[in-house]
């Protein structure tokens, strides 16, 4: 598997989990290291996209220790392109969806 289609797998699974509760009690440790490009793009009328790099996504609740790394050696790109299309991004993030 090439590592764009590990990253595309990465990025459905994330946006598939973006709702779920996050409840943190104790460490929370995340890297994503990337060698090449990380592209997240919503194409067509009412079209979305969401990836998260080394974040945490949803209710969010951190009780201890959060560390968060993310190393990129060329480019990211997020891009919401047409009508009433939507791109979110989060790279080594906690981010509520409300």
């Amino acid at each position: 598997m090439t590592k764009f289609a590990i990253i595309a797998l990465a990025a459905f699974m994330a946006a598939g989990a973006a709702q779920a509760q996050i409840k943190i009690t104790g460490k929370n440790e995340q890297k994503v290291k990337v060698q090449g490009a990380v592209i997240n793009a919503a194409i067509g009328m009412g079209a979305t996209a969401k990836q998260n790099l080394s974040s945490n996504a949803g209710k969010v609740e951190i009780g201890g220790d959060n560390k968060q790394t993310t190393e990129i050696q060329g480019a990211v790109i997020n891009a919401a392109i047409g009508m009433k299309t939507t791109a979110k991004q989060n790279l080594a993030s906690n981010t509520s969806d409300k």
